[in-house]
């Protein structure tokens, strides 16, 4: 079985990542997670990632952002804090 859940973003973003529960399932088994700025980028902006683990069924979503400014390379990096509430977060999961 799988379910989707898009919902914004925390606010604050605390390291370490938020989480999203899928009460339809006792154990998610396999999760992906997109965030809604990660493709079309202007020249002063920043990119965003996110990693996901699973426990249960719960999905922790980590943010990692990469600035587009200044010279390259740009290093990825987990956010410490942050509002992310302007940010859609979709996460798809299979699950029993």
């Amino acid at each position: 079985m799988q379910s989707m859940q898009s919902i914004a973003g925390p606010n604050p973003y605390v390291g370490g990542g938020f989480t999203v529960t899928f009460g339809e399932f006792e154990k998610v088994t396999a999760a992906i997670a997109k965030c809604s700025k990660d493709e079309v980028l202007g020249a002063v902006d920043t990119a965003y990632a996110v990693e996901v683990s699973i426990a249960t069924n719960v999905v922790t979503i980590k943010v990692f952002s990469a600035s587009t400014v200044g010279a390259g390379p740009n290093a990825w990096g987990e956010l410490a804090a942050g509002n992310m509430s302007g940010l859609t977060f979709t996460v798809l999961a299979i699950g029993e």
